[in-house]
């Protein structure tokens, strides 16, 4: 097809010198330069909104904030389900000799944990604990382990609570994300935001274990649900030569969520006021964010909702203060055009004849879309073994890592500042070299890392320790798959398509969730040969990586004709690789 030109009113001209074409007769080459006119017409756009402008930056603090507050839900469980020193309380009557077993270590009494003397009279025979335990925390701290006695055989109770999270998180990604596409990344972000705020108020009254395990579930289901959108929405709100650059220091703020999460810990020593101290600040004000942050312009146009993405693009002229854009309103037709006519004429290998349309025209897409064209599946396999292996590699190397001796609210904030570093070369490199190579690089030196260390000794032959060799070799590797994982979310979603981007990057996460699940199980194998089997994963993952598309300063694709038709992935494609 032709090029169409449009009339003042906005309307295709269909004069002798540029007559209608039906869609019909159209060839694949006509076909392909139509696809890519969505794209490439949505980014031409952005451009003209002020790149790095005061608008989008103002838009990327605030989403940065909501990001940071993520990691909070995340790493509270430090303080949250921390299990002090405790032993069983004297009978009464007695004391605390005559009623617990102990035994002395370097001159100090250590009282039994979970056992007690019967009758110490009689015999020194032992028995459960039931007269309560006692707790020897060094000042005024909590948790839900000194609360309900979650020790001795109720102690894997406390774990449950941070396997429900997780499980929580694992549903968002099934049962909410998704909805972000139908609805909209922005409003599915502050509705699961202000649900979070309400379940995690209520969490604080939960009066057993199952209630809080319940809660925490439906915490976690948010919160993924929240980054996800979050991840999405700042991707689609720059344009594609200005979208890396936030987008990946959009980790700095997770970086700052782990260390501020320790001075949190550290000066709110009670676990129900730390609990609303992460629920319901950023969340309360996120109310304003109705009318400060817009939703995504890609989104938009995507669902036709042409008045209200003339109003978001003024909005960006206006704060930014560059020219309004020329003949907007024109631009906006011709878009919408473009797209009810792909809509209503798809190719051959186009997945939305096989959708019902609902009534309102528009097109249904579950996760089951992306299998249904041969490149968009194979984007789809290898973003889904990314993801797992992403997640694996880092909490598994984090939790294959030996503890660090002294203060854990220090200790917290170290593992997110050595975490900085890796995000600063990550920016360098995906400017430099591109998403694609970047991913594979950093992979490589987790890789390499891992497995250098199953040959590496205990001690020379001369009887010198080589522990901090191997302990620097593993936090190298780790500064490579932080490296990795902090690109994998950027790459997703500017992989996928827009009409369906929210569920690609959802499911995606899904085996994510998979993984930071399965790591600290698979840590229960001697350590050594669990970073083996890290280094082989991730060994795969740099090699997979190189045959998806190259996604550095290219436009974000609209539509699965996108992705079929411009998206080329390999090598032996250059479009994408230039």
């Amino acid at each position: 097809m032709s090029l169409r030109t449009l009339d003042p009113n906005g309307d295709p001209d269909t004069s002798p010198e540029n007559p209608r074409v039906d869609n019909d007769t159209i060839s694949p080459m006509e076909k392909e330069k139509e696809s890519e006119q969505t794209s490439y017409a949505v980014d031409k756009l952005q451009q003209q909104l002020g790149g790095y402008g005061r608008f989008q930056m103002f838009i990327f603090l605030l989403l940065g904030l909501v990001y940071m507050r993520g990691g909070w839900h995340v790493w509270i469980p430090i303080y949250q389900a921390w299990t002090p020193p405790f032993h069983c309380s004297a009978s009464p009557g007695l004391s605390l000799n005559e009623s617990v077993p102990y035994t002395v270590d370097d001159g100090v009494l250590v009282y039994s944990e979970c056992e007690q003397y019967v009758n110490l009279k009689v015999s020194n025979t032992t028995e459960s604990c039931h007269n309560g335990w006692t707790y020897l925390w060094d000042s005024s701290y909590t948790s839900i382990v000194s609360w309900m006695d979650l020790v001795c055989d109720k102690a894997y109770q406390a774990d449950l609570t941070t396997t429900m999270y997780m499980v929580g998180a694992t549903s968002g990604v099934i049962f909410l994300a998704p909805l972000g596409d139908r609805f909209g990344s922005k409003t599915l972000m502050l509705a699961c935001l202000w649900i979070q705020a309400i379940v995690g108020t209520v969490l604080i009254w939960a009066s057993n274990i199952i209630a809080f395990c319940i809660i925490k579930f439906l915490i976690g289901m948010c919160n993924m649900t929240i980054a996800l959108s979050v991840y999405v929405l700042m991707s689609e709100t720059f344009d594609a030569a200005h979208r890396e650059l936030p987008t990946i220091a959009m980790q700095f703020f997770w970086a700052m969520g782990i260390m501020s999460m320790a001075l949190l810990g550290y000066l709110i020593p009670e676990w129900q006021n730390l609990e609303l101290a992460i629920a319901l600040p950023i969340n309360i004000l996120s109310l304003l964010f109705v009318f400060i942050i817009p939703e995504s312009l890609p989104w938009l146009l995507s669902k036709g909702k042409l008045k209200q993405a003339e109003q978001v693009i003024n909005r960006f002229t206006t704060f930014n203060g560059v020219e309004p854009v020329s003949n907007l309103h024109a631009q906006l037709e011709k878009f919408s055009n473009e797209v009810n006519e792909s809509m209503q004429h798809p190719s051959s290998y186009s997945v939305l004849e096989d959708h019902r349309k609902p009534k309102d025209g528009s097109e249904t897409h579950t996760v089951l879309t992306l299998f249904k064209t041969p490149k968009l599946r194979a984007i789809t396999l290898v973003m889904f073994y990314l993801f797992l292996v992403n997640a694996v590699a880092y909490f598994g190397i984090m939790y294959s890592t030996p503890e660090l001796a002294g203060n854990r609210f220090v200790n917290l904030c170290l593992l997110g500042l050595v975490e900085i570093p890796a995000y600063i070369v990550c920016i360098i490199t995906n400017r430099l070299i591109g998403r694609r190579r970047s991913v594979s690089i950093f992979l490589l030196i987790c890789a390499v890392c891992n497995i250098a260390v199953l040959f590496v000794p205990e001690e020379t032959d001369g009887g010198h320790s080589l522990q901090p060799l191997k302990t620097a070799l593993v936090m190298i590797g780790k500064f490579g798959i932080t490296g990795s994982y902090s690109t994998i979310y950027l790459y997703a979603s500017e992989v996928f398509p827009t009409i369906i981007r929210n569920q690609a990057v959802g499911a995606s996460s899904f085996f994510e969730n998979i993984g930071s699940i399965a790591a600290p199980n698979m840590v229960y194998v001697q350590s050594n040969v669990t970073l083996g089997i890290f280094g082989g994963m991730t060994i795969v993952g740099c090699v997979l990586v190189l045959l998806l598309p190259e996604t550095h300063n290219q436009p974000l694709p609209q539509t699965i004709e996108d992705v079929e038709n411009k998206l080329k992935a390999g090598p032996s494609f250059s479009p994408m690789n230039s």
